[in-house]
């Protein structure tokens, strides 16, 4: 439950919010409000530091708080994030998408 309510208050926000500037209302990213930026940035850290202890976020198997959690991360590029920065969270996008089929 802490990663998904971790998702509501402080990836969502951030994360989604920026893809929605980008993607859907046109605004480049060199024009996204600094602060939504460097939230973003530190939600993914958070992602990539959690990362570091197990294969998915609450251990060896896919959970709920992943699939909470893939949904906007995997697209997070869409708002201007690099996920080459965070690789241990674009190899976990990858095991999710993997166990739950998602092409």
């Amino acid at each position: 439950l802490e990663w998904m309510f971790w998702e509501q208050y402080s990836h969502e926000p951030y994360v989604a919010v920026a893809r929605f500037q980008v993607r859907y209302a046109g605004k480049p990213v060199s024009e996204l409000e600094r602060r939504l930026v460097e939230r973003g940035k530190g939600a993914l850290q958070r992602l990539e530091d959690g990362l570091g202890l197990s294969p998915f976020l609450v251990g060896e198997a896919v959970s709920l708080a992943d699939v909470a959690l893939v949904a906007y991360t995997r697209v997070a590029h869409e708002g201007g994030f690099d996920l080459g920065d965070y690789p241990a969270v674009a190899a976990w996008v990858k095991r999710v998408e993997a166990a739950l089929k998602i092409t």
